[in-house]
């Protein structure tokens, strides 16, 4: 420090003065390029800073020596003051710096309204053509109103965005109300004749239904063996007195259309039905949709119901809807015998197994007790579900008219049916009233009687009608062809009235 001190005199002092400022001049006009901004602050504040120093210093060094008188400082600090350069740029850089100041103050107000904009607007989208849904959730998620509204619309579906009241891409407000139109799809109640499917390829009638916006007009499939694929079966319409030409879009309809004909793969084993009941196969058939056909025959080993055979052999492989047949037992049959040759007892009582009716009848071809018919050929097998019911019919030869004298006539329609008639014997009488002395509706006579007649014949029946005639009268004598005679009484003759055809059966 002492030699500091000593070192340090007036005239040293004077130069170093100069040479630090000087320096400061020097060093000003080269930060001066580089950096204006910051070395004028930087040179006043070391101006300063020397100045300090100097005012710090020369005390401090004046004290101790007390060499220099107070003139001589003043008068070199005048000379200091007038070798100062003045910086003529100051006012320039001071109204620049000004107007950074004032740029930057507007410059961030700017930045502040467009971070505070940017944070109460949302940037809209293109919702058209979009779900309504959405559009809502959008809104909901940007804090924004909805207020929709719908019409009927054929280009738009259901629920779809037509417009909105502020275009995409436009700025909206946060907690506003956005404005949309949706459709409600094509109107239900607009009348749409139906076009003739029948004409119409499946494509085609595909196309149709979308272009008309027919919803509930649904196009069904199916297979079919007979129609080829893609070609008209049927239309339908839920209500039946809806014409084809008054159809409406809101009414249920079904237009169908063939798939060909369905081919499964044989993939399905077949079992062995032998012994088995028919209800099993009955079941695997509905599981495995098999078209099943069933017959019936006699067995004398396999019981009723139970499958005697198959089409297919066991293990075999089948696909679904395929053919197959199956014979179900009957149970053990009876077999019709030939009737010929026996008598009609023999025929009533040798074959219990069957209801055998033994039934007689008149032929002027066939003589007595000979087998006309019978109702069932002979060989042929009953069984248990068959009618056993069997009628042979035997011959009484010619019909062999009987005597009904002194038979009532009331009695006559029934003799003549149960005798004749009924047996195939085609036997009628004609009544002709005489007087006679029998009581009234007495038989008294006839024109043939206890003799062989046609099939066909007419018989002439005499009739009493003597009202006044006892209700026993004394024998007769039958001799007289004419008609009866009392016994010791002349003959009379006969007072005969008008015949009368009887035609009964």
């Amino acid at each position: 420090m002492s030699d500091f001190l000593s070192k340090f005199n007036k005239d040293k002092y004077h130069d170093l003065v100069d040479e630090q400022e000087d320096k400061k001049i020097k060093d000003g006009k080269d930060k001066k390029t580089e950096n204006k901004e910051e070395t004028e602050p930087q040179q006043k504040q070391e101006s300063l800073a020397s100045a300090a120093e100097m005012e710090e210093i020369v005390p401090e060094r004046d004290t101790p020596l007390k060499s220099d008188p107070i003139s001589s400082r003043s008068s070199r600090r005048q000379d200091a003051e007038e070798e100062v350069e003045i910086d003529l740029d100051y006012q320039r850089k001071k109204r620049r710096r000004m107007w950074l100041i004032i740029s930057g103050a507007v410059l961030a107000c700017m930045l502040i309204f467009f971070i505070y904009y940017m944070l109460v607007h949302v940037k809209l989208e293109d919702f058209v053509d979009k779900p309504v849904a959405e559009a809502r959730a959008w809104a909901k998620e940007n804090d924004v109103e909805v207020e929709l509204e719908q019409e009927y619309n054929m280009e738009h579906d259901a629920n779809q965005i037509i417009s909105q009241g502020v275009p995409a891409g436009d700025k909206i407000r946060k907690g506003k109300t956005l404005q949309l139109m949706s459709s409600l799809g094509p109107d239900p109640e607009e009348v749409i004749p139906l076009a003739d499917f029948s004409e119409m390829s499946q494509v085609e009638a595909e196309s149709w239904i979308d272009e008309n916006k027919a919803e509930n007009l649904q196009m069904v499939t199916e297979y079919s063996d007979d129609i080829e694929e893609g070609s008209f079966i049927k239309l339908t319409i839920k209500d039946s007195g809806i014409n084809e030409s008054e159809y409406r879009r809101k009414d249920s309809a079904a237009v169908y259309y063939s798939k060909g004909k369905e081919v499964f793969e044989k993939n399905i084993t077949i079992p062995d039905f032998t012994g088995t009941a028919k209800a099993e196969v009955e079941k695997w058939v509905e599981t495995n949709e098999i078209e099943m056909t069933y017959e019936e025959a006699d067995s004398d080993s396999i019981e009723a119901g139970n499958i005697i055979s198959q089409s297919e052999a066991a293990d075999g492989k089948i696909a679904k809807r395929d053919k197959m047949k199956v014979v179900v037992s009957v149970g053990k049959a009876t077999v019709v015998p030939n009737f010929w040759g026996l008598t009609a007892e023999e025929a009533a009582t040798n074959y219990p197994d069957l209801n055998v009716t033994v039934k007689q009848v008149y032929s002027a071809e066939t003589s007595y007790g000979t087998l006309i018919s019978q109702s069932v050929a002979a060989d042929t097998k009953l069984t248990e579900k068959d009618n056993k019911n069997v009628t042979v019919t035997y011959s009484l030869g010619r019909p062999y008219l009987q005597d009904f004298r002194g038979q009532l006539e009331g009695e006559l329609p029934r003799l003549f049916y149960e005798e004749y008639q009924s047996k195939g014997a085609n036997i009628k009488y004609i009544v002709k009233f005489v007087y006679a002395p029998e009581v009234k509706g007495t038989v008294v006579g006839m024109s043939t009687f206890n003799e062989f007649v046609p099939m066909t014949y007419t018989v002439e029946v005499r009739i009493s009608n003597n009202t006044s005639a006892p209700p026993n009268p004394p024998a007769f004598i039958e001799d007289d062809p004419e008609g009866p005679v009392e016994v010791g009484e002349p003959e009379q003759p006969l007072q005969e009235e008008e015949d009368i055809e009887v035609n009964e059966k």
